[in-house]
């Protein structure tokens, strides 16, 4: 808190407040020992969803948004709120109508991955969709997963990937999963294109 003071005092004496946006946010949570894990390296809500905190000018103070949004849209969103065209190129949307009060309807499915490393064991890639009533979770080579019904278990601890009677449910989001994988390697395909 000290330290975010001290950078809008020092905004604030060089005149730059009324014309700054400030963005305070996290690139990932900690289970903090919630599901037998102390770090990342899970797709947990616990680890997903971070603070997102903006302020500034032309943002409604208080206002909170409950529909999903992906990190990267705070690319967008921050251009966006700057005035500068968002590139026809990126995948991330802005969001900056939700902190304007303007119609916002948010995504119908946010997606996360991390790729292995020395710490994440026992799968190379881990992928997840979540939904506003589920989150599906795909461990790369592996027969299971993860499957959670976001309205009756908000806690993620009742795993229903084996569960017959949500298999449906399964099947279209691994489709979907497999579909955003697809359309974002086409989409980026020429990403730094300029640079080879």
């Amino acid at each position: 808190d000290d330290c975010v003071g001290r950078l809008m005092q020092t905004l604030e004496q060089r005149g730059y407040l009324d014309n700054t946006v400030v963005v305070f946010t996290s690139d990932h949570g900690d289970c903090m020992g919630y599901h037998g894990q102390v770090q990342k390296w899970t797709m947990y809500d616990d680890v997903t969803r971070v603070p997102c905190v903006f302020w500034g000018p032309g943002i409604d103070r208080g206002r909170k948004v409950a529909e999903l949004i992906q990190l990267f849209d705070l690319g967008p969103t921050i251009l966006d709120l700057a005035g500068i065209e968002v590139p026809e190129s990126y995948e991330a949307r802005s969001a900056a109508p939700a902190l304007t009060g303007a119609d916002f309807a948010g995504r119908d499915a946010v997606y996360t991955e991390q790729q292995g490393d020395f710490v994440l064991t026992g799968t190379s890639f881990i992928t997840a969709i979540r939904t506003p009533a589920w989150k599906l979770v795909h461990f790369l080579d592996h027969d299971g997963g993860q499957l959670f019904d976001l309205n009756q278990d908000p806690g993620e601890v009742n795993n229903l990937w084996h569960d017959t009677a949500a298999d449906a449910v399964k099947q279209e989001l691994l489709a979907r999963l497999g579909l955003w994988h697809m359309r974002s390697s086409i989409h980026t395909r020429a990403w730094g294109s300029a640079a080879r």
